[in-house]
């Protein structure tokens, strides 16, 4: 009789793209998603950081500016490109959320093309500092990657995928998401925070009852 294969260990990724720290862990993540193959199942989620439609305040604006900034300090060659832009021109995001819906759009295409849409907004939105949340720079981006239009269309137009977004949006708050990028590994660890590649691999291993605990820095446990 042929063993069982186990189960693969399931990690969620929250994640907002237009978050610097979301494009730099996507680059760290990727470099295990090739590591542990089938062994570990992946599923990316929405967690808007701006959830009402409004511009932000001269305050918050220097905030998200200082936020690049020092993901602009990383060691990744790609940390240089990060561009304050987005948060110094005249047209900042006023919200999160048309980003995420057409990633969710995407998403209905198959997660590969979710994955080079969100690579393409992350690369206009924070390093070109165009404004994503923009209908005609979604479809254009969208577009270009090589979507089915009239399918992406309906899909990010949809209410339906709005309260999707925020439906996760209250769901991952109420487990105790604060922020992105968070990921919540094997139901156990709640790992909060842009961490080195070294670290993730740790808290996975340990999940996967390959180590005994992971020895770097600190987590939270998931509380449901």
């Amino acid at each position: 009789m042929r063993a069982l294969l186990p189960k693969p260990l399931q990690i969620t990724v929250y994640q907002d793209v237009l978050c610097a720290w979301c494009y730099l862990a996507d680059l760290r993540l990727e470099i295990l998603r090739k590591e542990f193959g089938d062994t570990v199942r992946w599923r990316v989620r929405p967690y808007p950081l701006r959830v009402v439609d409004t511009l932000p305040t001269e305050r918050e604006l220097r905030g998200l500016t200082e936020e690049v900034a020092r993901a602009q300090a990383e060691p990744e060659p790609v940390a240089r490109l990060l561009s304050t832009d987005l948060w110094r021109s005249g047209d900042p995001p006023r919200s999160s959320l048309p980003g995420l819906a057409a990633l969710e759009a995407a998403r209905l295409q198959g997660p590969q093309a979710r994955a080079y849409l969100a690579r393409a907004m992350q690369r206009a939105a924070l390093e070109q500092g165009v404004n994503v949340a923009r209908t005609d720079v979604v479809f254009e981006l969208a577009s270009r990657v090589g979507l089915a239009m009239n399918d992406f269309s309906a899909a990010f137009h949809s209410e339906e995928t709005r309260r999707l977004i925020l439906d996760e949006h209250r769901l991952a708050s109420s487990r105790g998401v604060r922020g992105v990028p968070t990921l919540v590994i094997g139901g156990r660890w709640m790992i909060c925070g842009l961490r080195d590649i070294a670290e993730y691999r740790e808290y996975i291993l340990t999940c996967m009852g390959k180590l005994a605990a992971p020895r770097s820095g600190s987590s939270e446990r998931l509380v449901h």
